[in-house]
């Protein structure tokens, strides 16, 4: 089914006439969502935004989704799955070149750990910075943002060992991770 909609978006996406040089619809709402991480971790990431406010390339957004990270093993923790809230906050310097803090809560669901075997539910609470840029076509009704950013989690209400590497000796815990993201929108 993943692979079925990123084929349909890719596919209404080549029929979109991208030269047109008519005058720009002046959208103030976008929804907007992952194609890459479908792909890699194995995760969708979906946003309704809204422009807060804008002063020539100025502008800033803000945003809220859903992120769900699909149950996948990780070798140095176990079967991990996430379900959350997304909300976040856009800053444009120039043109589409912005910066981005977000921040995701929700459940995190830890099962069969790697040395306890045991169940983890956790209320997990992680912060990320991005910084990218936006490239409209199409008359400027859809949009392409790559981005590059780091995240990490601070606060994890029934916290799980976590080990360096998969020789499970040397505990770690959360630390920061560097994370990309292709978002794809559509104004209106």
């Amino acid at each position: 089914m993943k692979t079925k909609l990123f084929i349909i978006l890719l596919t209404q996406l080549i029929t979109i006439p991208i030269f047109a040089q008519t005058q720009p619809k002046d959208s103030k709402y976008a929804l907007e969502t992952d194609i890459l991480w479908p792909l890699f971790p194995g995760a969708t990431r979906t946003h309704f935004t809204a422009r807060l406010w804008q002063k020539g390339h100025l502008r800033g957004d803000i945003y809220a989704g859903i992120n769900i990270d699909f149950a996948r093993n990780r070798e140095t923790e176990g079967r991990f799955a996430d379900y959350s809230l997304a909300t976040g906050y856009r800053q444009y310097f120039w043109k589409g070149l912005h910066a981005e803090f977000s921040q995701t809560t929700g459940i995190g669901v830890l099962q069969n750990h790697v040395t306890t075997g045991k169940t983890y539910n956790s209320f997990d609470w992680l912060v990320s910075g991005y910084v990218g840029y936006k490239f409209e076509f199409a008359k400027k009704k859809y949009y392409l943002l790559p981005q590059f950013g780091i995240a990490r989690v601070i606060y994890k209400s029934n916290p799980w060992p976590i080990y360096e590497d998969n020789t499970l000796t040397k505990e770690v815990g959360e630390s920061a991770f560097m994370l990309g993201s292709l978002r794809l929108g559509i104004n209106f």
